[in-house]
């Protein structure tokens, strides 16, 4: 007879050494108040068409500086949930986030400054408080104080002025007008290289206006002729705006030409 066969023993897969759980990301304080609010959003807390809490109440909320609560707010923006409203407050318009247009840009730098044969024809530097107007123009309170330099943009091939910029720096900021290449560079750049400030955020906005009648000599127009404005708002590391551009365009004297990318995000964005 055979003999029967004794199993051997069932071998243990060799032990592993367990390796410590990765820790989590740490998210930033305002993309953790874009979180709870997208949830909220959704969740129905804030319907379409009502208002999200003012900043105050948001800043009381979460324990936060107004700086870290707008730049959650002017996410909710870019993602197209919210519209912001003067004098309305933040006004919920959808409870998902939609298809949006982004522009494709190598970096900063590429995002609508001016050609290289372009410069500025520094005229005065003064400091500034800010009145209620201006204040909304700088993304600031009343009351807040700046430094300015304001210059004519002119090109190295046409005889014209281009625009009229009024650059506003914090205070702190304002040896920056001392650089070699501040007529060529942008401040933000210069900032940057003298400072160590980085641009985490830029935002811009167009509109149409008219030449103001204390300048348009200097453009070599007429007083209330048509104009583009361009403002562009720098927000450095702390959430805080460091920097503010305000360009006048006399009509039909420059044009900003961008190409756009249609793709879908996604809330994990």
């Amino acid at each position: 007879m055979p003999k029967p066969v004794t199993p051997s023993p069932a071998r243990k897969p060799p032990s592993k050494t367990a390796s410590a759980p990765a820790k989590p990301a740490v998210l930033p304080r305002y993309q953790e108040i874009v979180n709870l609010l997208l949830g909220e959003i959704a969740a129905g807390r804030y319907p379409v068409g009502g208002l999200l809490p003012s900043e105050m109440q948001l800043c009381e909320r979460f324990k936060v500086s107004r700086f870290t609560v707008r730049a959650a707010l002017a996410a909710l923006t870019d993602k197209g949930l919210v519209t912001r409203r003067p004098g309305a407050g933040s006004v919920v318009v959808a409870t998902e986030q939609r298809a949006v247009f982004t522009q494709t840009l190598g970096d900063l730098s590429e995002l609508l400054n001016f050609p290289s044969d372009t410069y500025r024809e520094n005229m005065e530097t003064r400091d500034v408080v800010a009145d209620e107007h201006l204040a909304s123009l700088l993304g600031c309170e009343p009351g807040k104080a700046w430094f300015c330099l304001s210059a004519l943009r002119r090109s190295d091939y046409v005889d014209e002025p281009l625009a009229w910029t009024d650059v506003y720096v914090l205070p702190k900021y304002a040896s920056v007008v001392k650089a070699k290449t501040l007529e060529r560079a942008p401040l933000y750049e210069q900032i940057e290289k003298r400072y160590g400030e980085t641009v985490e955020r830029a935002h811009f906005e167009f509109f149409a206006s008219r030449i103001p009648a204390k300048i348009a000599k200097l453009l070599r127009v007429t007083p209330d002729t048509p104009a583009m404005t361009v403002v562009r708002r720098y927000t450095g590391r702390s959430g805080e705006i460091f920097e503010t551009t305000i360009t006048i365009h006399p009509e039909r004297r420059f044009t900003y030409s961008m190409e756009l990318k249609r793709e879908l995000k996604s809330w994990s964005d």
